[in-house]
């Protein structure tokens, strides 16, 4: 192989170990603790998509876990969709919405 080809090889395989680390599914809903628990953080990355959400009751950093959110993108880009009053409820994979329950 040329050292092009292996160039090439180093960039898929970077852009197919980003795709299968994404937390999350374009039109997904999730729920925080799950995002938390795959990588995003409560006080910068979560807080911040809750508050995209004009409409969003005011909770605190702990309770962004009982957050249902939106994937908006391929990227792993979330807005805060709903507050899980009682739970938000993990279905478990990417195929089933994660739902809050009453």
């Amino acid at each position: 192989m040329t050292l092009f080809h292996l160039a090439g090889l180093a960039t898929l395989l970077a852009v197919a170990t980003a795709q299968i680390t994404t937390p999350c599914t374009y039109q997904e809903y999730v729920c925080g603790s799950t995002l938390l628990t795959n990588g995003y953080t409560a006080t910068t990355e979560l807080r911040a998509a809750y508050s995209a959400n004009p409409n969003a009751p005011n909770i605190t950093d702990a309770q962004l876990s009982q957050v249902l959110f939106r994937c908006i993108d391929q990227a792993g880009g979330v807005v805060g969709n709903s507050y899980c009053i009682v739970n938000c409820a993990v279905i478990g994979n990417d195929t089933v919405n994660d739902e809050c329950t009453m």
